[in-house]
C-alpha cells in the first residue's frame, strides 16, 4: 500500500505524524497533569465549604450546650432559695435567647430550699410540691407547666445516673423538630437535679436551605442515624426520610462514616434531580450531626474541562503549522523528480501508441540526468525484438496461429520468442476445447467439461470455464428447488398477514387500549393501538412524540402512578395492576385500570407494555354506594335515637304506677341512662361523618338535662364546665356518656342539702402521647422515657363542692348500682378511676379512645 503512495504524500505523513505523536504526549501529559490539579483544588474548596458551614453550626451546638451548663452552674451555687426568683432566671433566658424553645430545671425532693410541702401542685411544681418548672414557647407564647416523669425518663435519669451532660436525639413535639440539652446540677460532689433548653430544629432547616454553590449545588443536614435534619426543596423528608430510603450503595457508605464522626465524598446521583453529583459530608461534633454539601460533578468541573478543551485546540493549531510546513519541504523535494517522472510518463504513452522513436529529454538537474540517459539507452536495445513480437501477436490476432518468430536475438529476448512460439501452439489447443464446451452451454448441456487444462493465466482460464459449468449446473438445479421454497413462503406469509389484520380488528375494537412505553422520564410512546381514540386522540399524537404518556396523567395522581412504577421495577416484578386518572383530548377526567407488564432485555434494558380500561363507570357506581351507605348510616342512628326516646318515655310512664319512692327514683335513673345513651345517637346523627361526636357539646346538652330533670335551674347550685375540643367514637362515647350522667346525678342528689348553694364541675382534657414529657396530662409507660401509650388519652374530673362521699364506703364495693356502672364502664375504656375527698367529692377518671371497628 505504501509503495502506491506518492513521494510528497509520505514525507508530509511522515512529518505531520511525528508532530502530532510528540504534541499527543506532550499534551497529554501537560492536560493530565493541570486538570488533575484544578480538579483537585474544586474538590478542595468543596471540603472547605462543608467544613466551614459544620463548624458553624458545631459552635450554636456548643452555645445552646453551654446555656443547659450556664443553667446548672447558676443553680449549683445559688444560695438564695427563691422559687420566683428562679423562675424569673429561667423566663429572661428564654426570652434572650430567641433560638431556645424551652428552658427548665428540676430538683430533687426538698433539694431546692427544703419547703417542697408548702407548693404542692402551685404553679410550675406538681403534687409532689418539687421545684420542676419549664419555659417554653410552643404555643407561640412564653408559659410555664411542671415537667412530668422525671422519676422514670431519660432526660433525667440519664444526666442523675452518669453525672454528665445529655444531649438527646431529633424528635418531633407537637409538630416542633427539636433537641434538648441537659446538664447535671452538682453540689457538694452530689446530684440535686438537672437544667436544660430544648432547641428546635427549623433554623437549621432556613439557614441550611439557602447555602448554594456553582449554579444549583445544595446542602442538607443529616443526624448521626442519617434522618434528614433539613431539605431545601422536600420539606416532607425532613425527620422522615434517612440516607438509606434514597439507594444506592454511595449513600450507605455515606451513612455508615456520618454515623462513626467520618468526613468524606462520594460520587453518586442525585434523588431529586437525577444528575451525577458529589456529595460532601463533615460531621458536626456536638451534636452527632453532619453538614452534606451536593455539587452537581459537571458544574464542579467546568473549569478543568473548559482547560483541557483550550490546550486541545492549541495542539491542534500546531499540527496544522506542522502540515504546511511538510508541505513546503516535500514539495521543494518532489518537484524535480515530478518532471522526470512525467517524461517516462510520455515516453511510455508514445510507446504504447507503437512511437517507439520517441526519447526522454537529457536536461535535467545535474543530480538526476543519468536517469534519462540510461532509459534512451534500453529503449535503443529493445526496439527490434519488441517489433517481431509484434509482427508474431498481429500474426496471431488475425488467426495465423501457425507463425513463429524468425528473428535471431539472444538472451531473454530469445527466450521471449521461445515463449511466444510456444503460447501460439498452447492457445490453439485451448481455444479449441474451450469452443466445445461452449457450444455445450448454448444447448442447455452442462455436463461436457473441458478435457485440456492450460498452465498459469491459461489454468486460469480453463478452470473458470470448468468452474462456470459446475456452477451452472448447480445453480440450475437449485432455482428449481428455490421455486418451490419461494411458493411456499408466499402462501405461509399471506396466511400470517391475514392473522395480523384480524388481531388488530379484535383490538381496535375492542374497550381495551394497548400501549409500548419506554422506562425513560415522561414515558415516551413506541406503540398505541388505533382505539386510542376512544380517549380523542390520535395515533401520531404520541408516535410523533408532540404527547408523552405522563402529559395526560392527571396530576394529583402523577406521583403514585411514578411511585408504583418505581417501586415494582426496583423489586424485579414482571406485571403489576393500578388505577388511576387521566385526560381526555378534550379535558375529561376518567379513571382507568392499567395492567403494565415490566420487559427486560440481554442488556438489562427495560421497556413498558400494557393495557389500560376505561372504568369510569365503575367509580361512579362506587360512588353511589358509598352516598347509600352514608345516608343508612344516617338513617339508622335517628332510628336508634328515636327507640331510645320511646324507651325514655316508657320508662317514664311505667314510672306513675308505683308509689315506692326508691322504685320510681330506679326508673328516674334509667331513663337518664337511656337519655345519655340517646343523644350519643343524635349527636352521630348529626355529625359529618358519623363516626365521632363532638364530646363538647354533648356533655353541655347532658348536663342541661340533668339539672332540669332534678329541678335545677339558675338558683343555688351551678354548672361549670371546662371541656376541650375532643371528638370520640361511638364505642368511646356511650360508656364515657353513661359515666358523666351517673356521677353528675349522684352530686345533684346527693352532695347538697335543700337551699344549700354550690358548684357542680365538669373537666375533660385531651392527654396527647409524645415523645418529650414535659407538658401536662401525659400517660405514662413506665419504660424510664417520655414516650407514652400508643393513640388519644383523656383525663375526665367530676366534682362537687358538697357535703362530700361517706368515709366508711368504698365506692368500689358499693352496693349502689350507678357506681357499679361506673366502675364497670371505666375497666370497658381502658380506664382508671380515683377519688379524692380533701375537698367535697372529686371523681379522676383516666381513660383511651377505643379503637372505632365499622360494622357493616
Amino acid at each position: 500500500m505504501l509503495n502506491d503512495t506518492p513521494l510528497k504524500t509520505k514525507m508530509i505523513l511522515y512529518t505531520v505524524l511525528g508532530v502530532f505523536l510528540i504534541l499527543t504526549a506532550s499534551t497529554a501529559v501537560i492536560i493530565s497533569t493541570v486538570t488533575t490539579q484544578e480538579e483537585k483544588l474544586a474538590y478542595q474548596q468543596s471540603v472547605e465549604m462543608a467544613s466551614n458551614y459544620a463548624n458553624q453550626f458545631d459552635a450554636d451546638m456548643k452555645a445552646n450546650l453551654a446555656i443547659a451548663r450556664t443553667i446548672s452552674t447558676v443553680m449549683t451555687s445559688y444560695e438564695t432559695a427563691d422559687r420566683d426568683e428562679a423562675l424569673l432566671i429561667l423566663e429572661n433566658l428564654l426570652l434572650d435567647n430567641p433560638l431556645l424553645l424551652g428552658t427548665y430545671v428540676a430538683f430533687e425532693p426538698d433539694a431546692f430550699d427544703g419547703k417542697d410541702a408548702e407548693y404542692v401542685n402551685a404553679p410550675a411544681h406538681d403534687e409532689t410540691g418539687r421545684f420542676v418548672p419549664y419555659w417554653n414557647k410552643m404555643n407561640g407564647t412564653v408559659a410555664v407547666a411542671p415537667l412530668l416523669h422525671y422519676d422514670d425518663s431519660d432526660y433525667y435519669q440519664l444526666p442523675k445516673d452518669t453525672k454528665k451532660d445529655l444531649l438527646t436525639e431529633p424528635y418531633f413535639y407537637e409538630g416542633v423538630f427539636m433537641v434538648s440539652y441537659v446538664s447535671p446540677i452538682i453540689k457538694n460532689g452530689e446530684f440535686i437535679g438537672v437544667g436544660g433548653v430544648d432547641v428546635s430544629l427549623e433554623y437549621v432547616d432556613e439557614v441550611v436551605s439557602e447555602v448554594r454553590t456553582f449554579d444549583t449545588g445544595y446542602a442538607f443536614m443529616v443526624s448521626n442515624e442519617g434522618i434528614l435534619l433539613s431539605h431545601p426543596t422536600h420539606k416532607d423528608w425532613i425527620g422522615k426520610k434517612n440516607l438509606y430510603d434514597l439507594g444506592g450503595e454511595e449513600l450507605k457508605t455515606a451513612s455508615f462514616n456520618i454515623k462513626n464522626g467520618i468526613s468524606g465524598h462520594i460520587e453518586t446521583t442525585d434523588p431529586t434531580t437525577g444528575k451525577t453529583v458529589i456529595m460532601f459530608y463533615e460531621p458536626v461534633e456536638t451534636g452527632d450531626f453532619a453538614f452534606v454539601l451536593v455539587v452537581p460533578k459537571e458544574e464542579m468541573l467546568a473549569g478543568v474541562i473548559d482547560l483541557r478543551d483550550r490546550l486541545l485546540i492549541i495542539s491542534a493549531i500546531s499540527i496544522l503549522f506542522m502540515a504546511a510546513l511538510a508541505y513546503m519541504i516535500a514539495r521543494s523535494v518532489t518537484k524535480p523528480i515530478n518532471r522526470i517522472v512525467d517524461d517516462f510518463k510520455n515516453i511510455a504513452e508514445d510507446a504504447v501508441k507503437g512511437k517507439l522513436d520517441v526519447r526522454a529529454n537529457t536536461h535535467v538537474e545535474i543530480d538526476f540526468r543519468e536517469i534519462p540517459r540510461g532509459l534512451n539507452e534500453i529503449i535503443n536495445s529493445v526496439v527490434i525484438p519488441i517489433r517481431e513480437t509484434m509482427r508474431v501477436t498481429n500474426a496471431l490476432a488475425q488467426g495465423e496461429l501457425k507463425e513463429r518468430v524468425n528473428v535471431d536475438v539472444q538472451g531473454e529476448f530469445r527466450e521471449l520468442e521461445d515463449t511466444l512460439d510456444k503460447f501460439s501452439e498452447t492457445l490453439n489447443m485451448i481455444i479449441d476445447d474451450s469452443t466445445a464446451v461452449l457450444t455445450a452451454f448454448q444447448h442447455n448441456d452442462f455436463k461436457r467439461s473441458i478435457r485440456i487444462h492450460g498452465q498459469g493465466d491459461f489454468k486460469l482460464l480453463t478452470d473458470g470455464i470448468e468452474e462456470t459449468r459446475l456452477v451452472l449446473d448447480r445453480v440450475t438445479t437449485q432455482r428449481r428447488e428455490a421455486e418451490k421454497a419461494l411458493i411456499e413462503y408466499a402462501r405461509k406469509l399471506e396466511h400470517s398477514n391475514r392473522l395480523k389484520e384480524e388481531m388488530e380488528r379484535i383490538i381496535n375494537n375492542s374497550p381495551v387500549i394497548v400501549f409500548l412505553w419506554k422506562y425513560e422520564e415522561g414515558w415516551p410512546i413506541e406503540f398505541v393501538s388505533e382505539n386510542v381514540n376512544r380517549l380523542g386522540y390520535e395515533v401520531e399524537d404520541f408516535i410523533s412524540k408532540s404527547i408523552l404518556y405522563a402529559d395526560i396523567v392527571y396530576p394529583d395522581d402523577f406521583e403514585k402512578v411514578e411511585n408504583e412504577l418505581s417501586r415494582n421495577v426496583d423489586a424485579g416484578f414482571d406485571a403489576y395492576n393500578s388505577e388511576y386518572r387521566i385526560f381526555t383530548k378534550s379535558g375529561e377526567v376518567r379513571w382507568v385500570d392499567e395492567r403494565t407488564f415490566i420487559q427486560r432485555d440481554e442488556k438489562d434494558e427495560i421497556h413498558l407494555q400494557g393495557i389500560i380500561l376505561d372504568i369510569t363507570e365503575h367509580k361512579k357506581a362506587e360512588d353511589a354506594l358509598l352516598q347509600m351507605e352514608e345516608i343508612r348510616k344516617k338513617e339508622i342512628h335517628h332510628r336508634i335515637k328515636n327507640n331510645l326516646q320511646v324507651i325514655s318515655t316508657l320508662l317514664y310512664l311505667e314510672s306513675g304506677n308505683f308509689s315506692d319512692e326508691k322504685v320510681i327514683e330506679a326508673f328516674k335513673d334509667s331513663q337518664h341512662r337511656v337519655k345519655s345513651m340517646a343523644l350519643v345517637h343524635e349527636k352521630l346523627y348529626q355529625s359529618e361523618d358519623m363516626i365521632s361526636v363532638d364530646f363538647s357539646d354533648y356533655i353541655q346538652n347532658l348536663a342541661n338535662y340533668l339539672f332540669g330533670a332534678y329541678s335545677v335551674g339558675g338558683g343555688d347550685i351551678k354548672l361549670k364546665l371546662d371541656v376541650d375540643n375532643v371528638f370520640l367514637g361511638m364505642d368511646t362515647a356511650v360508656p364515657v356518656g353513661i359515666i358523666i350522667n351517673e356521677l353528675v346525678s349522684n352530686s345533684l342528689k346527693h352532695a347538697f342539702s335543700e337551699g344549700e348553694s354550690g358548684e357542680i364541675c365538669i373537666c375533660l382534657k385531651k392527654e396527647e402521647n409524645e415523645k418529650d414529657g414535659k407538658g401536662t396530662g401525659r400517660l405514662d409507660t413506665g419504660k424510664g422515657s417520655k414516650a407514652g401509650v400508643p393513640g388519644k388519652c383523656f383525663s375526665l374530673i367530676v366534682r362537687d363542692n358538697g357535703k362530700g362521699f361517706p368515709g366508711d364506703i368504698d365506692f368500689r364495693e358499693t352496693d349502689s348500682l350507678g357506681l357499679q356502672l361506673v366502675v364497670s364502664l371505666v375497666d370497658q375504656v381502658e380506664g382508671s378511676i380515683e377519688l379524692d375527698t380533701s375537698r367535697g367529692t372529686e371523681f379522676r377518671i383516666r381513660f383511651r379512645e377505643l379503637k372505632y371497628r365499622q360494622k357493616l
